[in-house]
């Protein structure tokens, strides 16, 4: 972006306005062109199992308009198109269309030019319409202002305008599109009606150059407010730079051999072209100053995802893996990796409150550095539909991204003890989790993890801890975030705050974690979800948030801020953590007994 007024964090630019994504900047409306467009020589981003997982060759950071100096550079100011673009003036209540020939001149905020105006800059329609597959188009006012006449107007686009209509209230059918040529006229009460528009999808996607030719859409456009939550949802992975010792031999290969950049990419020439002689020669070479042989070397780098191209979604599973190898495991826990540094911490039955039953061990994880990688968004709701990004093929493939760097908690639970607490208490479990899962089953979503009893108790647990930290350790709760390890297997959680600088946080955190602090901040956080002010309303509903995949969770009880929550604030219950006067929640029988003592 060329001036001050349009600046964004460049951690932004992945989230939550990356590429696809409409940006309100004053009173301008703008979207953000894809990938393809961005300056050339960005700062490249080092974490390889992110990258690998990803089938790409690098990871770039979004440009810096400023250099540390405080020097602008306007050549690395990205690229927006205008839209919608569709505007009015808020004096004549002029609607018209901006054209390319103005978008081309860069001529500024969009003015009107009646004269009597005193060039009044064009505030651009609230209104967009979009489909399941991602497109994305302008409403054709024109269109909609005439499609109740029957006579054709000589001049639909050119006299249109955009009143509100006091008399009829506030709502949307006090908003009406005049076209003062023929006189036809048409409120926006139905606008967001389905089918309202009566057109199919046009394979519009203004945040790239020109449309992709593979696509044939004829899906029906949905209606939608521009600033709407549900018009994009960005696709988002994240890993943490752990130690290569978690990493998988074939992994640990790859990892050695890239480090000699020029090699490497001669061997992957040499493999896809098919020429034996000059792989042999590559590999032999690169075994020289490995420890690997030639032959590992081959099999490792004829099965990278650079070989096959093939550029995806990160498999959230096969990262979460390796970190948890390193979080869980003894012999690792003392890590004086340069950007993940962990120490483990021992206590006692007594130290913990009777909490050491559940969880079974705790690491301070001082510092940490984790990537996050934009790969693209859906639109409407998040499904199997997703628009990815298209990196360019080869060597020259990349995809956005930014690290940050912080401190965290991480508490492995018992998973023993869990499946216990699931089979002592399934009666009451079973049917809370049942009825979540009818409705899971219900969508085409594949970015939420299945809901089962230990991730949902996990889950909830995180949120309640983040909520009851931000009170304890300094750090405002949309500052903390969420790691949950509920595959097979795995039974842990990470809370951890991190941020762009490469010292990290604070300490606060961490600070928080030692047992002294810990389990009474866990008492504290158990205690207020027993009661929310929305009671009994809260945890009698049968569902509640997007979708009805919340159980007794509400943004009194158990909600954090978005940021915080890698699943939408979804798959949520407190009650099966405290139960109730009848069921066993997790926690029931240490709360119980604590309230025993006490009393």
């Amino acid at each position: 972006m060329t001036d001050s007024n349009r600046s964004y964090r460049s951690s932004q630019l992945i989230s939550p306005f990356g590429p696809g994504a409409i940006i309100d900047i004053g009173d301008e409306s703008l979207i953000l062109m894809d990938i393809k467009h961005w300056p050339k020589n960005l700062e490249e981003i080092k974490l390889d199992r992110l990258t690998r997982e990803a089938g790409v060759w690098a990871l770039k950071k979004p440009p810096v308009l400023e250099n540390r100096w405080g020097k602008v550079n306007q050549y690395n100011s990205l690229l927006t198109y205008r839209f919608p673009v569709w505007m009015f003036c808020p004096k004549c209540r002029h609607l018209k269309r901006w054209s390319t020939e103005n978008q081309v001149k860069l001529q500024g905020v969009p003015i009107c030019d009646n004269s009597q105006c005193s060039k009044k800059a064009l505030v651009p329609m609230r209104f967009v319409a979009a489909c399941n597959h991602g497109h994305l188009q302008d409403i054709p006012w024109d269109r909609w202002a005439h499609q109740n006449q029957k006579t054709k107007c000589s001049m639909p686009k050119e006299q249109l305008y955009f009143y509100s209509n006091s008399a009829k209230g506030s709502g949307l059918d006090a908003l009406e599109v005049h076209c003062e040529n023929c006189g036809a006229m048409n409120s926006l009460g139905n606008i967001m009606h389905e089918r309202a528009l009566n057109i199919t999808c046009s394979d519009k996607q203004p945040w790239e150059s020109k449309s992709r030719e593979d696509m044939n859409c004829k899906e029906v456009l949905h209606v939608l407010q521009r600033g709407a939550s549900n018009l994009y949802y960005p696709i988002v992975r994240s890993a943490l730079d752990i130690p290569c010792n978690a990493i998988s031999k074939g992994n640990k290969v790859l990892e050695a051999i890239q480090k000699y950049e020029e090699d490497y990419k001669n061997l992957i020439r040499a493999i896809e072209r098919e020429k034996e002689k000059h792989i042999n020669m590559y590999a032999e070479e690169l075994s020289e100053v490995t420890d690997f042989s030639s032959e590992e070397i081959i099999e490792a780098a004829c099965s990278s995802d650079y070989v096959k191209r093939e550029f995806k979604i990160p498999d959230d599973k096969e990262l979460r893996l390796a970190e948890w190898e390193v979080l869980s495991r003894r012999q690792c826990t003392e890590n004086k990796w340069i950007n993940f540094i962990t120490r483990d911490v021992k206590f006692s039955n007594v130290e913990s409150l009777g909490f050491k039953k559940y969880i079974k061990k705790i690491v301070l994880v001082d510092k940490l550095r984790e990537v996050r990688a934009f790969c693209g968004f859906e639109r409407i709701r998040p499904d199997d539909n997703p628009v990815l990004m298209e990196p360019k093929k080869g060597q020259r493939s990349w995809l956005p991204a930014c690290e940050v760097f912080g401190e965290g908690i991480f508490i492995e639970f018992d998973q023993k003890a869990l499946e216990d607490w699931e089979h002592t208490a399934s009666k009451f479990v079973k049917p809370r989790i049942d009825s979540v899962s009818k409705r899971y089953a219900g969508i085409t979503s594949s970015y939420l993890p299945e809901p089962t009893a230990k991730f949902v108790a996990l889950h909830t647990f995180a949120h309640l801890i983040i909520r009851q930290l931000s009170f304890e350790s300094g750090y405002s709760s949309g500052s903390l975030r969420e790691r949950i390890y509920a595959y097979e297997g795995q039974a842990g959680i990470l809370v951890y705050t991190a941020d762009g600088d490469s010292e990290g946080s604070l300490g606060g955190l961490v600070q928080q974690g030692e047992p002294k602090r810990l389990f009474p901040a866990i008492i504290a956080a158990l205690e207020t979800a027993n009661w929310c002010s929305n009671d009994p309303v809260c945890s009698e509903l049968e569902a509640q948030g997007v979708m009805g995949l919340n159980k007794a969770a509400c943004h009194s009880c158990t909600l954090v801020s978005e940021t915080s929550c890698e699943n939408n604030n979804l798959l949520l219950d407190r009650k099966l953590l405290i139960g109730d006067q009848h069921e066993l929640g997790l926690f029931s029988l240490i709360m119980k007994d604590l309230n025993e003592e006490l009393s």
